[in-house]
């Protein structure tokens, strides 16, 4: 329905059109629903003249590849939702997640922003928490400023709008606190860390989290507007 129509049909009224020679990315996973998905999209984008990027078996974290061209993200099933959102961000693209469209309706969709981070891994990879990040293990972390420091045994890290929420376990205290400004983290030996719900080793070094560029998900209108929504 996102896809623009023959110049002699009136396109969907939808807040994306996407003309052809562009790029819809598929992010799957090798079940028989995300194959089904896989051929009913691929028919579509055929009929519209798009190209259809098919990302399978969905990235892991850190593992983002690079695309051009990319104008929408879909994600085939919830398993593959994160992974769908981190390449939407990395490659400045709205996703849409699965979900229940009522047919008696009338489709009305939004674009809706939602914060998210990107993490500079110390060689030089790049990857977006779009939930949380939970860090088990020697921790240093400081603002790029100065102005917040901590050695930390546990340090757990989610986007809000404008910046990040910290809360830092150390053998002082618990705080709990947002950052407007860039987090270093520096690890003198690899962690445990869980990232939007999965959990695996983080590698020594020194790494930047930021505030990374608005992740914008397609949603039915039928949910209640909030600031910010683009229709």
């Amino acid at each position: 329905m996102l896809l623009a129509g023959p110049p002699n049909r009136c396109p969907h009224p939808a807040p994306l059109a996407i003309a052809r020679g562009g790029v819809v990315a598929l992010v799957r996973g090798t079940d028989p629903i995300s194959q089904e998905v896989e051929c009913g999209l691929r028919t579509l984008a055929e009929g519209a003249g798009i190209d259809l990027l098919d990302v399978v078996p969905a990235p892991e974290f850190g593992r983002t590849p690079p695309a051009r061209r990319v104008k929408l993200v879909v994600a085939a099933t919830p398993a593959a939702s994160f992974a769908a959102q981190r390449c939407a961000a990395a490659w400045n693209a709205p996703v849409i997640l699965p979900g229940r469209i009522n047919p008696d309706e009338s489709l009305r969709l939004l674009l809706r922003p939602e914060p998210a981070l990107t993490v500079e891994f110390g060689d030089g990879r790049t990857c977006t928490v779009v939930q949380a990040a939970y860090f088990t293990g020697s921790v240093h972390c400081a603002t790029t400023s100065g102005a917040f420091t901590c050695e930390a045994c546990e340090l757990a890290i989610s986007p809000i709008p404008g910046g990040m929420l910290t809360c830092v376990v150390s053998e002082d205290a618990s705080p709990v606190r947002p950052l407007r400004e860039p987090l270093k983290l520096h690890l003198p030996a690899p962690v445990l860390a869980t990232v939007d719900g999965i959990t695996d080793v983080f590698p020594a070094g020194t790494h930047r989290i930021d505030l990374a560029r608005a992740l914008y998900r397609i949603v039915l209108h039928t949910t209640a507007p909030k600031s910010g929504d683009l229709r």
